[in-house]
């Protein structure tokens, strides 16, 4: 009797230390999560186009009545500065709220109220954002490339 009670024991802890080992395993995080802040709103992801890495990301998906600004951040992880533009963009119109130049990051606290073009008033509606790079040039400027954030946030309007 004494024997089978020591082997129940033994097998208990042997199991139960192999599942804590298992569960340990599962836990394990993406050493870039830890250093590359997550996005909570609408986001495209890191994406390389024409050799310029880039993303762009909203602080929300939802700007109700109470939000006065939309945060944009564009980001870089390429060398050296480049020329861009960023639109909110519905289905069928879109509106430039910000511009600059980027060397790795910058965050744009866009009223809301630049939507007021492509949103009529007591109304909702959902957007994209566009970060386009563009060169420019003695004529015109050269497009680089379109980053488009694969999720949209929903605006209200008053």
């Amino acid at each position: 009797m004494k024997k089978s009670i020591v082997s129940f024991l033994s097998a208990a802890l042997l199991l139960s230390s192999v599942s804590s080992v298992a569960l340990a395993e599962q836990n394990v995080m993406d050493p870039q999560s830890l250093v590359t802040p997550q996005a909570v709103g609408a986001d495209s992801g890191w994406q390389t186009q024409n050799n310029i890495r880039a993303r762009v990301y909203t602080d929300d998906t939802f700007y109700g009545t109470g939000a006065n600004t939309i945060s944009v951040t564009v980001e870089k992880s390429t060398p050296g500065s480049q020329f861009y533009l960023v639109y909110f963009k519905n289905d069928t119109h879109m509106v430039e709220v910000a511009r600059g130049t980027l060397t790795t990051k910058a965050t744009h606290n866009i009223s809301k109220s630049s939507l007021n073009s492509i949103l009529p008033q007591n109304s909702q509606g959902n957007f994209k954002v566009l970060l386009k790079f563009m060169e420019p040039g003695p004529e015109a400027p050269k497009w680089l490339g379109d980053w488009f954030t694969k999720n949209t946030f929903t605006a209200v309007r008053i």
